[in-house]
């Protein structure tokens, strides 16, 4: 299904059907198909994804910025006419969830962030990464998702995420990474009331566990679940055990809300 925005059209899948629902978006340039091995453990939710503006099958024009990728997740929950749901984002897309919560509060009653990236980035913190992109982008990546997944051997999963990976435009990743520069500063965090489950891999080599303690921190009603011996995706590498977090963090929200 694609979901008219503007500037945008936007791809999203929905599976399944039940009581609960997890609104799924990747982080960077992983599209919603980085949740599909999740989905399969979750067989009594209905399970939506996201391809975010710049991944996947979406198509944009113009610059993305992070209060237009916030704006969409809201623009989905709305056109795919769910009620109050689980909101659920990886690495960078933690920002994006965030800003989604802080726009749009009651329009979840949790959220799950996986190996959240959510500090603001300075202006040319990423300009040696951007240059590599632009000199050569698929050696990069593959430098990339190798970082990601370091509990694994598997050729099969590093080829998946190159090929989801390189979906996506140069010019496009670039806005990406840009759109890191436009997170809000951490203080307002704290007024975010959303119960919030942070997982996180304690092998993690993109975002250090530590960015996770300080978000549980930073907010009202957070709580940390930390993966021994998992990398960046254990959504992609333990969906299973994933699953099973997000399933019993469900329930108990749902009985909250």
């Amino acid at each position: 299904m694609f979901i008219q925005r503007t500037g945008a059209q936007l791809h999203t899948l929905s599976f399944g059907q039940g009581p609960l629902t997890l609104l799924a978006v990747g982080g960077w340039i992983g599209s919603g198909e980085i949740w599909y091995p999740l989905f399969e453990h979750l067989p009594h939710w209905q399970c939506i994804s996201v391809d975010h503006r710049g991944t996947g099958a979406s198509m944009h024009s113009g610059p993305i910025t992070l209060d237009d990728l916030a704006d969409d997740l809201l623009a989905v929950a709305d056109a795919m006419k769910v009620g109050p749901c689980v909101l659920a984002a990886e690495s960078a897309g933690a920002a994006v969830a965030l800003r989604a919560v802080q726009r749009a509060p009651r329009r979840f009653i949790g959220q799950v962030l996986v190996g959240a990236s959510w500090r603001q980035q300075e202006p040319g913190e990423s300009d040696a990464f951007v240059t590599s992109l632009r000199r050569d982008y698929t050696g990069t990546l593959r430098s990339f998702i190798n970082n990601c997944l370091p509990e694994t051997d598997s050729d099969a999963l590093r080829w998946r995420g190159l090929q989801m990976l390189t979906r996506s435009s140069v010019d496009d990743v670039v806005d990406l990474i840009r759109c890191r520069e436009q997170i809000a500063p951490a203080d307002p965090l704290a007024r975010l009331t959303l119960p919030t489950l942070l997982i996180h891999g304690d092998r993690d080599h993109i975002v250090p566990l530590q960015a996770s303690r300080e978000l549980a921190q930073r907010l009202a009603r957070a709580e940390l679940q930390v993966l021994p011996g998992l990398g960046h995706v254990p959504i992609v590498t333990a969906p299973a055990q994933v699953a099973a977090l997000i399933h019993e963090f469900g329930k108990r929200v749902s009985l909250a809300a």
